[in-house]
């Protein structure tokens, strides 16, 4: 559930309006409490601004969408390297959860696709439902690359992965390299992606 800032400080006042209605406890631990409250309701405000700014859609052009599809929020930070890299080599380059790629705008030059793959085959939380508004055939005209996500101990390695895969290619979009399949964020093919990535990008821009 997201919480907004008008909400978070009705929420801190409801509490703090609790704190010194407890007839039983003394003014100095209702201030402390109402101190801790404040410091708490501080983090997560915080955290709010943290999250929005990494999701910024900025209103111009992209040259790269990074969309990521993450559980526990590992392809969500290799999605946020990948945009690190990209713009240090004079790209621009922006992410968004997968699920969310419909509110944008197709990038100039390629669609990234970060997303890892949950139990036995399953789509990740901001995965679910990513294509029920065809948005693979919205960026088939693009070329686009899977950066796919998963464990070798599971029967359907990176099934997800390679699900999203064959959804973008069967709506006629072309990859620019083979799909790279890594398990538990291995250094070694994390490596490969970043290194095919950017030389991809450099002999498109030549």
């Amino acid at each position: 559930m997201k919480i907004g800032v008008k909400t978070l400080l009705l929420l801190l006042g409801l509490a703090l309006v609790l704190v010194w209605q407890l007839g039983s406890v003394d003014t100095d631990r209702r201030w402390l409490a109402s101190l801790a409250l404040v410091a708490y309701a501080l983090v997560l405000w915080r955290g709010l601004r943290r999250a929005r700014s990494d999701d910024t859609q900025s209103a111009g052009r992209q040259d790269y969408w990074i969309a990521y599809g993450t559980e526990t929020g590992t392809a969500r930070q290799l999605a946020q390297e990948t945009r690190k890299r990209l713009r240090k080599a004079g790209f621009s380059a922006e992410v968004v959860a997968l699920n969310r790629l419909a509110s944008v705008s197709p990038p100039d030059k390629a669609l990234l696709m970060v997303v890892s793959t949950t139990g036995d085959g399953d789509p990740p939380k901001t995965g679910i439902g990513w294509d029920d508004e065809g948005v693979s055939a919205a960026f088939a005209h693009r070329p686009f690359a899977v950066l796919a996500l998963g464990d070798r101990s599971y029967p359907r390695f990176c099934a997800f992965g390679l699900d999203v895969t064959h959804s973008m290619q069967q709506a006629g979009a072309q990859p620019l390299f083979a799909t790279v399949q890594v398990s538990q964020a291995d250094p070694r093919m994390l490596d490969v992606w970043y290194r095919q990535l950017l030389q991809e990008a450099t002999v498109s821009s030549a």
